[in-house]
């Protein structure tokens, strides 16, 4: 049914440029389905040691391979999103990630498990640059804080489903069957993905060379140009033009140390997320079931708040204070981890859980300042290469971290229920003052804003003159 003039959908997608809602609506469920499983995980862990036998560190081991997969894909990951049609990679990957999805439920040893989790963790890194590169390209810049936003909170309310409905599952039929409700809703979104129309390279960007004649980041209908350019240039194709591409991208000054900050502050978080649930069950009264279920609510209410002010925040400001999200995007990470700083003391459930929603909602809050700065600083030719790169520090530290966690905690003994268990609350309070260092690294690097935003049309020039 089309839209009526005057109708308030009408309005909705006239305030949202001539795409509307419907490809972030879209994007943020891709998001949202690829990390349902990841959530699942946690949500069931305690069974899946009990069933299988394997120790905390072992568990990290777990999480670490989800990440460690994914960060051998990430850069060619960022080169194909760049080079091909993204709506039709996000496609062809989510088509095939159900069956592999499922496959965690047959799994019969600790090793086959391993190697399903590593395999899911490659499908999840080819999905984000191409979603974060598509949705710079659907909205304009004063739109971006908010789709950012809908799109980096999709796998914080991803995660808390599916460690709610895991654990919810688990307790009633086992572990096995709650990793058979996540394949087909990803098998079907894949359709709707594929139709989502494919936006020219950088036509919402205000930074333009117009005379440029192959700059594939002015205008849609350069977006061929460049691509027949590619095709008759063998030379600054493949390898070799992955790794130009990305010391272009190093070379933004705004982009390096996002890239560590943000890898610091994601490689803590990453591992403080996959051992919640074990924390709330080792450290208070509740059952693993209730557990689940608690960091569930936790997280869905905190992400939900982030999300709402986060983007707001982050459009509203952009335009008033130089380097805005930066500055919004440590601030709030730094309070955040103060914030779980007190969850991790010895203090009652009634101070833990609404200190867990007050940090999780900090921390939630800077995700779209982080990538709409991304987004500003970095020309549309190789904005999917800067996803993929920055996500390379944060894969490498997220990978650690639940090994790290796990092995910290393993140090350090605790009775539960007359079995010995490690003490998740010392490694999480010597785990979570990294998030700090990561925030002071991101404040630092506001200074190289406005400078970086003026040559993000300079090196746009570069990467063009290389396709003719």
């Amino acid at each position: 049914m089309d839209t009526l003039p005057g109708s308030k959908s009408a309005a909705a997608a006239s305030r949202w440029g001539k795409y509307g809602r419907r490809p972030v609506w879209i994007l943020a469920l891709v998001a949202f389905i690829d990390s349902v499983d990841r959530g699942i995980l946690p949500g069931v862990l305690t069974k899946v040691q009990d069933d299988l036998g394997f120790s905390d560190f072992q568990a990290g081991v777990l999480g670490t391979a989800f990440i460690l997969a994914g960060f051998v894909a990430v850069l060619p990951a960022g080169y194909l999103a760049d080079r091909y049609s993204r709506t039709r990679i996000i496609a062809v990957v989510l088509a095939s990630w159900g069956a592999i999805s499922a496959l965690n439920a047959a799994v019969r040893s600790f090793g086959q498990f391993v190697a399903v989790r590593a395999m899911l963790g490659v499908g999840e890194t080819v999905d984000n640059p191409a979603s974060q590169s598509l949705l710079a390209d659907y909205y304009p810049a004063t739109l971006r804080g908010r789709a950012y936003a809908m799109q980096r909170v999709a796998p914080l309310l991803g995660v808390a489903v599916g460690t709610g409905v895991g654990g919810g599952v688990a307790a009633i039929f086992g572990w096995r069957w709650a990793f058979l409700v996540v394949g087909v809703p990803g098998s079907l979104l894949a359709l709707a993905a594929w139709r989502l129309p494919e936006p020219g390279r950088g036509e919402h960007d205000a930074l333009v060379e117009p005379d440029s004649p192959v700059l594939s980041t002015t205008k849609p209908e350069r977006e061929a140009a460049a691509v027949d350019a590619a095709v008759q240039a063998p030379a600054a194709r493949g390898m070799r033009a992955m790794l130009h591409d990305t010391r272009l991208v190093l070379e933004v000054r705004t982009l390096r140390s996002l890239i560590v900050g943000t890898a610091i502050a994601a490689g803590a978080l990453s591992g403080l997320g996959f051992w919640a649930p074990a924390f709330y069950e080792r450290h208070t009264s509740l059952s693993s079931g209730e557990a689940s279920g608690i960091v569930a609510g936790l997280i869905l209410v905190g992400a939900i708040l982030g999300t709402i002010v986060g983007g707001r925040l982050t459009d509203r400001l952009r335009n008033r204070v130089e380097g805005a999200p930066m500055l919004i995007a440590g601030w709030s990470q730094a309070a955040g981890a103060a914030a779980l700083m007190v969850v991790y003391l010895d203090v009652p459930l009634f101070v833990r859980l609404p200190m867990s929603i007050l940090g999780v909602m900090l921390i939630v809050l800077g995700f779209p300042a982080l990538t709409t700065m991304t987004s500003e600083v970095v020309p549309a030719t190789i904005r999917g290469l800067a996803f993929s790169v920055t996500t390379f520090l944060s894969a490498i530290a997220s990978a650690i971290s639940p090994l790290l966690i796990g092995g910290i905690a393993d140090q350090f003994e605790l009775m539960v229920d007359g079995e010995v268990k490690g003490n998740l609350a010392n490694a999480f309070l010597m785990v979570t003052p990294l998030v700090f260092i990561g925030a002071i690294v991101v404040l630092r690097g506001r200074g190289h804003v406005a400078a970086d935003t003026r040559r993000a049309a300079e090196v746009a020039t570069k990467i063009s003159r290389e396709y003719q």
